[in-house]
């Protein structure tokens, strides 16, 4: 029962920074750094963003396997295909036809949005589930350079924001403050949900003695 509330957890956590990365891109300040990557390759091709990233979560799999000398995991198809689907939704039909002209609109739907990605990331990171591999890769760089998670996103997003503006992508102040600003509300965020992290352990244990 316990893996099936953490799997809600995992879900949950994954469409809420879903969410989170639309209304930054709608918001209309600047798309989210890794998300910048991904928004520019769409300006150029019939693919959706959602799409974009599938392809790209698949190619950084393999890079993982290989930084780890270990097999893909392909079971983190799972939560791949569902950031990808869950994006294309937020993005062309929910948010489809969303416009915010003026200032404290584009901040207030900014702002909410990179709070939500940072809580949906902390939360579905707490769980013992497959992980997005941007962000597993975060983890190997975290672990392998012993910097904290947040220097780790700093470092990797302000690259492919770059990497984004080269691309054409709408890069702007928006995209700063998430490169700057989203790594330390995860660490935060992450530090809250430690109750989640208690309760698969728990259950771990358990399992173990039984």
């Amino acid at each position: 029962m316990k893996y099936l509330f953490l799997f809600l957890i995992f879900t949950f956590g994954l469409i809420l920074s879903s969410l989170g990365i639309a209304l930054v891109i709608r918001s209309g300040l600047g798309v989210g750094p890794g998300d910048s990557v991904a928004v520019g390759i769409s300006m150029h091709t019939p693919l959706t963003v959602g799409t974009i990233l599938i392809i790209a979560f698949i190619l950084l799999l393999l890079l993982n396997a290989r930084l780890e000398h270990k097999r893909p995991q392909y079971e983190s198809l799972i939560p791949i295909i569902l950031r990808g689907v869950t994006v294309d939704f937020f993005l062309y039909n929910m948010l489809g036809n969303a416009q915010y002209d003026a200032w404290y609109a584009q901040w207030g739907i900014f702002s909410l949005g990179l709070i939500t990605m940072a809580v949906g990331i902390a939360l579905y990171l707490r769980t013992p589930f497959p992980r997005i591999p941007l962000d597993h890769f975060m983890m190997i760089m975290n672990k392998r350079s012993k910097q904290s998670k947040s220097s780790v996103r700093i470092f990797t997003e302000s690259f492919l924001a770059l990497i984004g503006y080269l691309l054409g992508a709408p890069v702007g102040i928006g995209t700063l403050i998430v490169a700057l600003g989203l790594g330390p509300f995860i660490q935060i965020t992450y530090h809250w949900a430690s109750p989640i992290a208690h309760l698969w352990h728990e259950s771990a244990q358990q399992k173990s003695k039984a």
